[in-house]
């Protein structure tokens, strides 16, 4: 495992939040929620017939998000924002799909900051299409469009994108969402929703990310109770602690934009930290902070701090600001290792800090099968250092939406 060092110089550069076109503005606020690195506004076929295959497209693990982005002022006229809007922007989603996973040879496309890559299609088990209409806004608009043996196309218009972005702005969290919505609306397809998306969120949000069963069975009637449901949530008291608690969550996104994507290799750990929600980034920000903040003034202790979630190791290390690099780098490479062994995980990420977050390093430990003597080696260095002879395990009960 390669050890990398940070010692942060420059503030992250802030991205506009709008854009001269409507493609732009679509672009500028999912590459702000997601980051740029999974993101590729107007995909080409570059090995096939050159055409724009949609207008956005995000990979991620094993996520696809087809988008396309209309911009129409249509005078109200509801049928033609229907056949100029949904019905084209299906039509091309579809298309957009098939060309993408149907294609019977390899598909290049091309990255602004990657270059060219092939698309493999078996990488991707969850596909979502996506329309955002930035123009015209219709009071009462179709929330989804689905065609019988294609699928669903899920249906924003600007505000709605806006708000979807800001809060579920990690791509487990839009996933979760999305998939819980269109299930929703395709069991009640052709029934009337009489509250607005956002009360659907602000619902979906407070009801531990899940839409009630009273939802499902009596559509028209629960959602024209839900009307009003998004200003309850915005204004709740534990809604706004949560924002609050969130701030040290980007932390994480921060230290994978400027540290960990750009070094070779780094988007295997930028894959792992990024697959994690909003609350499990600031759990594991608060995890690093914690442990900084309470031995940073014991100047000789080295301090660890391991816990496993999904399968997946997460060791945080506090290191004084004077120890040898080469002692640290030592300690940082072995320790992942040692926890591999004796707490039987495959995969480790390694999150480590000095004295006020002034120096961290980070890595991703991927542990290979030992045979015997490689574990008694291990367990003797273990015994040598007098590690694991009195681990304390403790259980806390966080809560995303704090109460105080």
């Amino acid at each position: 495992m390669s050890v990398y060092k940070k010692i942060p110089g420059k503030e992250p550069i802030k991205i506009s939040n709008k854009g001269n076109v409507a493609e732009e503005y679509v672009n500028t606020l999912s590459e702000t929620a997601y980051l740029k690195y999974w993101c590729y506004p107007n995909p080409i076929d570059i090995s096939g017939n050159k055409k724009e295959i949609c207008d956005l497209l995000i990979l991620f693990f094993d996520t696809a998000i087809i988008i396309s982005v209309k911009n129409y002022d249509l005078k109200g006229d509801y049928e033609r924002y229907k056949r100029r809007v949904i019905e084209k922007s299906s039509k091309q989603l579809f298309g957009a799909e098939r060309k993408l996973f149907n294609s019977q040879k390899p598909l290049d496309i091309s990255h602004p900051e990657k270059g060219v890559e092939t698309f493999n299609p078996i990488e991707y088990k969850n596909v979502f299409r996506i329309t955002v209409s930035v123009g015209e806004d219709f009071e009462n608009y179709e929330f989804v469009d689905s065609k019988e043996g294609k699928g669903s196309v899920n249906i924003f218009n600007k505000e709605t994108f806006e708000i979807i972005t800001e809060e579920l702005d990690t791509i487990k969290d839009l996933v979760e969402y999305l998939k819980a919505r269109e299930d929703l609306l395709i069991t009640n397809s052709g029934k009337k929703c009489n509250c607005t998306e956002k009360d659907l969120l602000g619902h979906f949000l407070m009801n531990q990310r899940t839409f009630d069963e009273n939802i499902k069975k009596d559509f028209e009637k629960a959602t024209l109770e839900l009307v009003g449901k998004w200003n309850e949530y915005i204004n709740n008291r534990s809604v706004i602690l949560k924002k609050l608690a969130d701030e040290n969550s980007y932390f994480i996104d921060k230290i994978v934009e400027n540290d960990v994507l750009p070094i070779e290799n780094g988007v295997l750990l930028a894959k792992e930290l990024m697959s994690l929600s909003r609350f499990e980034r600031r759990i594991m920000a608060n995890k690093l902070f914690y442990i900084v903040k309470k031995y940073e003034n014991q100047k000789n202790t080295l301090a660890r701090l391991f816990l496993k979630y999904n399968h997946i190791g997460f060791l945080f290390v506090y290191y004084p600001e004077k120890k040898p690099e080469k002692e640290v780098d030592f300690i940082m490479n072995k320790a992942p290792e040692l926890y591999a062994h004796k707490h039987n995980t495959k995969k480790i990420v390694v999150l480590g800090a000095t004295d006020g977050l002034k120096q961290w390093k980070f890595g991703l430990y991927l542990a290979s099968d030992l045979n015997e003597t490689q574990k008694k080696q291990l367990d003797q260095i273990a015994d040598k250092a007098g590690w694991f002879k009195r681990e304390i395990k403790t259980k806390e009960n966080i809560k995303e939406y704090p109460n105080e």
